[in-house]
């Protein structure tokens, strides 16, 4: 059942909680107010994006909605499914369905199918090129929602994703969502390339591990959120076959936003300090929401000042 809200919306009621309505409402009453419009980037690191949740619900309490959201790998999907009108409350509900914490019991994990969805996300035909099909995971985390465009998005999005053979940042932000997020996400060796318009895709934190530079020339104040913190390994240890693997990744990454944030720095840059938490660790997410919440008070103390 539909019915008219304020300022023209229509809200579609959904078990008696609106669909996207309240943040329709609030893009489209940003219209009527002297704010600065703010674009928030949400950076690659695995498991880690989980962090990118309390960022997202720093906004939601202070009543911001972005004029437009740019993500990359984890933070393309946590920016699709924001943009797509859910809040930050409801991401944090989807990731608690699907990972597996250590506060499951085994009947539990059974009764709720959370094994079966990662057995049937496992890709049986490594020569693809990955070991996880993206595609499945999309499907989970968008069981419920209706945008199959960016065109269909509550809140503009941008992702960012890397041509494998012309060794560049393609920019995506038209056209199908999901095939574009799971480009963004094709960590190489993880996931399976996508093709896009004849073009091989990546993970696109190999060359823009957090892409607030897509949105300098359309946001007054541009935020970025870099989750790739520094190792708290001991010092001298030699890593393990993964370990080595994805700390590679993790290194050239920081050398990137590093060398980006010398050249031109965001207006609000927010690096949460977190644990050695690896590029699976979806279980830990309690964790790292923990971890996060100081970058949260952060990011909240930080908007506040500048929305004076």
């Amino acid at each position: 059942m539909d019915s008219e809200g304020p300022l023209g919306t229509s809200v579609e009621s959904s078990g008696g909680r609106p669909w996207c309505g309240y943040k329709t409402l609030l893009a489209k009453g940003n219209r009527f107010m002297a704010q600065p419009k703010i674009g928030i980037a949400l950076g690659a690191g695995g498991a880690k994006g989980v962090a990118h949740i309390p960022m997202l619900e720093a906004l939601d309490e202070l009543g911001i909605t972005p004029h437009r959201i740019a993500g990359c790998s984890i933070g393309a999907v946590m920016g699709a499914l924001y943009a797509s009108g859910l809040s930050a409350t409801e991401i944090r509900d989807k990731i608690a369905r699907l990972a597996i914490t250590r506060n499951d019991t085994m009947r539990g994990m059974f009764s709720d199918s959370k094994i079966s969805k990662w057995m049937g996300m496992i890709d049986s035909d490594f020569r693809r090129g990955g070991l996880i099909k993206s595609e499945s995971i999309m499907a989970e985390l968008c069981e419920d929602r209706a945008c199959e465009t960016f065109e269909d998005l509550v809140i503009p999005l941008t992702v960012v994703a890397t041509d494998f053979w012309e060794r560049r940042a393609v920019v995506l932000d038209s056209g199908p969502l999901k095939p574009a997020v799971r480009a963004s996400m094709a960590l190489p060796g993880l996931f399976t390339p996508v093709e896009i318009d004849g073009r091989v895709l990546i993970d696109g934190g190999t060359v823009n591990p957090v892409p607030y530079d897509v949105l300098t020339e359309d946001c007054d104040v541009v935020i970025a959120i870099d989750i790739n913190s520094g190792s708290t390994a001991e010092r001298g240890s030699v890593p393990g076959y993964f370990s080595a693997i994805f700390g590679a990744i993790q290194i050239m990454q920081q050398a990137i936003v590093e060398q980006e944030l010398r050249a031109r720095p965001p207006d609000i840059y927010i690096r949460p300090e977190l644990s050695d938490f690896r590029t699976l660790h979806y279980h830990k997410a309690d964790e790292i929401y923990q971890q996060a919440d100081a970058a949260k008070q952060e990011l909240k103390r930080r908007l506040a000042e500048r929305l004076r």
